[in-house]
């Protein structure tokens, strides 16, 4: 791993369980082992690191998401989302998405990181209505949006209030009764 990639993976885990605005440079060069000049070196503000981490986070979980779902036979895509999500949420260090998490600390719509969550959101709707299709359910476009609305909502709620095996059960029967 080069430097510059010790450093996104460092600041991702930082930025995940302290928070966007809340971890300082002075933070980040002490988790990665460099001085704030090598950082800088690699990116020149904070700002830039950041949308590298939102870029490099974007790409992992799509690629976790995809592997285990892609595990499943395909009409049994769209509920392993929900079997993903609850796996997800009982990993140790759990804090939610990191998209929602940028977008709701850089609330202005116009702002890069909340334009990453934007549109890392609809890479997982995208494929959501993919896995709809493939698995041949009759409206794949509404079923992808139901899907994806359950599994913001799983993922808030597991991050505000704690692993709950029946928020998840719960999910599975609305999507059993759609």
């Amino acid at each position: 791993m080069n430097t510059s990639d010790q450093i996104i993976s460092a600041a991702m885990t930082e930025l995940y369980q302290h928070g966007f605005h809340a971890t300082g440079v002075d933070q980040l060069s002490a988790a990665v082992g460099v001085t704030k000049r090598t950082l800088y070196r690699y990116f020149p503000s904070k700002d830039d690191l950041i949308a590298a981490v939102l870029d490099a986070r974007d790409v992992q979980f799509m690629e976790l998401m995809t592997a285990f779902i892609s595990g499943h036979e395909a009409t049994q895509r769209p509920p392993a989302y929900v079997d993903f999500l609850n796996a997800w949420g009982q990993q140790r260090g759990f804090h939610g998405c990191m998209f929602i998490n940028a977008s709701a600390e850089y609330a202005e719509h116009a702002s890069p990181p909340h334009r990453q969550a934007k549109a890392h959101k609809r890479r997982v709707l995208d494929y959501l209505q993919q896995i709809c299709a493939e698995a041949g359910l009759a409206t794949p476009d509404r079923y992808a949006l139901q899907l994806f609305l359950i599994g913001e909502g799983l993922i808030v709620s597991t991050q505000v209030s704690g692993y709950d095996e029946e928020n998840f059960a719960a999910a599975h029967q609305l999507l059993v009764q759609s």
